[in-house]
């Protein structure tokens, strides 16, 4: 329950150096439909404006509050200062980069009723979103091969084969205050699967809804997620760890999910190094690559292939078709 005069909705946002984006991210959630909410812009240590952004929008909105790490912790120590800090009976995630649609908090909240967690889908965007080149919108889900027509309660197999973690869900604050739950601070990528597979391991009542009211944005140069290779060396070692989990200790369903996460981070590995060899012009380290790593040519075309067949099947949408569709 919610402390009296306490917010229904307490939106938890990170953000490091995200000083050209944040007002946007804070004005998508400011304008939600759903107006009972406060925000905690958790400064992570930013070397640009970040912080003077924060405040400059504090001072227009009583509703947003802003917290400042002294050094650069990490999404997930910052999430965890939100956390602590909040006080609505439900958390919902925004980065510092992306932006919601209007009705998000809305639809998501209409349908919680017997859930712990309800998660939308995440509409990844391509391209800039200058005058001259419009972004589009890519499903997520349809980009992990999870087609879901109506909500659908989520089982730890179906997160852990389908790797929902891009997912920003609510979740009841009364959950994880129950069972102690945060971020394992020393994350500083793939804490989000980690932190989602703990919360189903205890059994937590997941609603995936079909529709996306989550913006994901891509394209900001400096994120963690900028570096294909980055991201998927630190993705082979976190879930590399998952296998002595006591959930996933003789679960061959399990196994078998994780292991295909770690193909999947090595055909990203395999193919970034090919490309990066190919857009130097070194053909001649291409023999040597292909030698010392023998396993590169084919994680390479398997990663081509999949990326092209998931285009092939993902429908885009522009952000007039979104909002129409919301």
């Amino acid at each position: 329950m919610n402390d009296e005069g306490a917010p229904l909705v307490s939106v938890v946002v990170p953000a490091y150096n995200v000083a050209g984006y944040l007002e946007r991210a804070l004005d998508s959630a400011l304008t939600q439909t759903m107006t009972n909410l406060e925000i905690l812009v958790v400064d992570d240590g930013s070397n640009d404006n970040t912080f003077e952004v924060a405040c400059r929008v504090a001072t227009r909105d009583s509703r947003v509050r802003v917290l400042r790490n002294e050094r650069n912790l990490g999404i997930g120590a910052s999430r965890n200062r939100g956390f602590g800090a909040a006080r609505g009976g439900w958390i919902a995630l925004l980065d510092g980069d992306d932006m919601w649609l209007p009705q998000r908090l809305e639809r998501m909240l209409a349908v919680s009723d017997g859930a712990d967690v309800v998660s939308d889908d995440v509409c990844v965007m391509r391209g800039s979103s200058t005058k001259d080149c419009r972004p589009v919108f890519w499903s997520y889900l349809q980009m992990r091969g999870f087609n879901l027509k109506r909500p659908r309660y989520l089982s730890l197999l179906d997160f852990a084969w389908y790797d929902l973690a891009l997912t920003q869900p609510l979740i009841r604050r009364s959950f994880l205050e129950r069972y102690k739950l945060e971020y394992d601070p020393a994350l500083r990528i793939n804490e989000d699967f980690q932190f989602y597979l703990e919360i189903l391991a205890l059994k937590a009542r997941w609603l995936q809804l079909p529709r996306g009211y989550y913006l994901y944005n891509t394209r900001r140069m400096g994120s963690v997620c900028s570096s294909p290779t980055l991201q998927s060396q630190d993705l082979l070692k976190a879930t590399q760890s998952l296998f002595k989990h006591p959930v996933v200790v003789g679960d061959a369903a399990l196994v078998a999910a994780l292991e295909r996460r770690i193909r999947e981070a090595r055909s990203v590995i395999a193919f970034e190094s090919v490309r990066d060899v190919l857009r130097r012009h070194r053909f001649g380290d291409i023999a040597r690559l292909l030698f010392e790593q023998p396993p590169y040519l084919t994680l390479s075309m398997s990663f081509v292939i999949k990326s092209l067949i998931r285009r092939m099947r993902i429908k885009r949408r522009s952000l007039s078709e979104l909002e129409a569709e919301a």
